[in-house]
């Protein structure tokens, strides 16, 4: 198995955005498996307009209590934090300008809404 390497290695850039994510249970229509790190699902604003029924490449990184990012070899927390990551550079200046504090989202797997999250700091843009 591959050494952990955290996003901002691999994106060589800082995360966009932090949130306090929580993912529902299987009992509210969540995942089965537990979400690890790196887990790829995808974005969707919570909203009835522009944005109803789009979907982004917008990754979390959960991270612990303390705010580190977790390393891989643990399952991510079913609430929490987590840094957000644009994933295509090109959306970066689309997003900014909807991407506020307290702005509600959801992970998404296809059309499911796995967790939702709020975004709860801005941090590069």
């Amino acid at each position: 198995m591959p050494e952990f390497q955290p996003y901002e290695i691999s994106f060589n850039r800082k995360p966009n955005f932090r949130v306090k994510y929580r993912l529902f249970s299987y009992e509210e229509g969540g995942r089965y498996n537990p979400a690890s790190q790196h887990y790829r699902c995808d974005f969707h604003y919570k909203n009835d307009g522009k944005f109803k029924h789009s979907i982004y490449m917008i990754w979390p990184e959960f991270e612990d209590e303390e705010g580190r990012i977790l390393d891989g070899s643990e399952f991510a927390p079913m609430s929490g934090t987590a840094t957000m990551w644009i994933v295509n550079k090109d959306f970066i200046p689309y997003h900014k300008e909807y991407l506020k504090l307290g702005t509600i989202e959801y992970f998404k797997e296809g059309n499911k809404s796995v967790g939702e999250c709020e975004v709860i700091e801005l941090i590069e843009f």
